[in-house]
């Protein structure tokens, strides 16, 4: 079972019972266990729990992808007189991207924003990718722009989120304005630019994944700069030439898949799935 003893003493005397008492309620988080989460957390445990502590709980309940948990955790804490905190929310976010649930994320934003308190980045890039698997491309979208405004700065990985959810949903003209809007500072990577390929592969857009391609041998780049100040696209990768590869076959242009198969680079073996759209 998840219960663990709270030491001989009873709560509250000493650090070793404060410890063993937040591992138990830890533990009745994950397991579910909400009346002896409770019970704890009414003060009949002697406790007045600090902000590391709660951020705990609150990572129990995203641990398990039980978002309903984190946000009674968080609900408590304002009812303990507890400030809105960064972390304890970020676990929430967690919570909810591994779940996959997107509506509660957006009451949890805002009343971080009400606070003054800006997200973390990694749950937001987690939600953002919780959004791709359901779908919802634009509300990645939507996540991604509004980061800024929430005081919270998007890196290249945030892009890439956001990208993969336009690339599932085959949204290559707003995957390759996504990457076309990436600032200098936020430069993307092969990832990026693979993906878009991606997406005009699923939105049937085979010639331009293939001028992605090309941009991409063409400048052949490490996140370098130009020498005009930008920076150079950068060399495709074996998933890029599979994907190229792939809207070829599927366009029924078998000829050209198979000299861009020839063509690739000996540096990049090739994979199977290569080999099955090349038809070799």
């Amino acid at each position: 079972g998840w219960r663990r003893g709270r030491g001989r003493r009873g709560a509250g005397r000493g650090g070793s019972d404060r410890r063993s008492a937040l591992r138990t309620v830890c533990a009745a988080v994950r397991a579910g266990a909400w009346a002896d989460v409770n019970a704890t957390l009414d003060g009949s445990g002697g406790f007045r729990w600090g902000p590391g502590e709660w951020r705990a709980m609150v990572q129990a309940a995203s641990q398990v992808a039980d978002w309903r948990g984190a946000r009674r955790l968080l609900d408590a804490m304002g009812r303990c007189g507890m400030p809105a905190d960064g972390p304890a929310y970020g676990h929430a976010l967690v919570a909810c991207a591994r779940a996959s649930e997107l509506e509660a994320p957006m009451a949890l934003l805002e009343e971080l924003r009400e606070a003054g308190v800006p997200p973390e980045l990694r749950p937001l890039n987690q939600l953002i990718a919780a959004c791709g698997r359901r779908g919802k491309w634009k509300l990645a979208s939507y996540l991604l722009a509004k980061m800024p405004e929430l005081g919270t700065r998007p890196t290249t990985v945030s892009y890439n989120s956001a990208l993969g959810a336009l690339s599932r949903a085959g949204q290559w003209e707003e995957a390759t304005r996504l990457l076309r809007s990436m600032p200098r500072d936020t430069p993307p990577d092969v990832v990026s630019y693979s993906t878009v390929v991606a997406a005009c592969r699923r939105g049937g857009a085979t010639q331009q994944a293939l001028d992605l391609l090309d941009e991409m041998r063409v400048g052949g780049g490490d996140g370098g700069g130009d020498g005009g100040g930008g920076p150079l696209p950068p060399a495709p990768n074996a998933f890029t030439f599979t994907t190229a590869v792939t809207a070829l076959a599927e366009a029924g242009r078998w000829r050209e898949a198979l000299q861009m198969y020839d063509d690739m680079p000996s540096s990049l073996p090739p994979n199977e799935a290569l080999l099955h759209a090349a038809g070799a």
